[in-house]
């Protein structure tokens, strides 16, 4: 939960991503991540396990059997590449480096909608506000992945105008184009 909870947290700490919410009865009932890479090698994934490291680590040595997980096998690459980015090859970027990219992208990282509010206009209301966001950044070019396997979460992205831009082996990355 501490890892979950810091993960969240990644998403209010810098001013090229945010997290959009719903709340009814005092409850949140759906919730929309958002990030836009400054430059290559800047990434969604990358940012927020180094943001939540630490609580990473708490939780495996908490609980190590977490290791083993099947779920967390595909991360491994990712998890080591990071370790090794923070402890071991400690090369900072400097300001130089980093170059705004031309042709600017919001990605929609991580979405939910409650499971009693499915089906109730809240995935279509936290994309409206996603989409305005967007719109608020000057930015008009929408972009997600999502596991090929998800047929219910393609089908909506389809249905609030996106589209299939590339196709990997697991997962597809969709695309929407939005004007004012």
């Amino acid at each position: 939960m501490s890892y979950t909870c810091k993960s969240l947290e990644w998403f209010l700490a810098g001013e090229n991503r945010f997290l959009l919410h719903i709340i009814n009865d005092n409850a949140i009932s759906g919730y929309a991540g958002g990030f836009i890479s400054r430059y290559n090698g800047d990434g969604s994934s990358s940012g927020m396990l180094q943001y939540a490291m630490a609580e990473a680590f708490k939780g495996i040595i908490r609980k190590p059997w977490l290791l083993f997980n099947r779920e967390l096998f595909r991360f491994y690459p990712l998890i080591f590449r990071n370790i090794y980015s923070r402890f071991i090859h400690k090369k900072a970027k400097e300001p130089n480096m980093i170059k705004p990219k031309p042709d600017q992208k919001l990605g929609l990282v991580i979405i939910g909608v409650a499971p009693a509010f499915q089906g109730t206009g809240i995935f279509e209301t936290l994309m409206a506000a996603f989409e305005a966001e967007a719109l608020n950044r000057d930015i008009n070019t929408l972009i997600l992945s999502v596991k090929k396997i998800n047929e219910r979460a393609i089908n909506a992205y389809k249905k609030v105008g996106f589209s299939v831009h590339k196709e990997h082996p697991d997962s597809l990355e969709m695309i929407k184009t939005i004007t004012e």
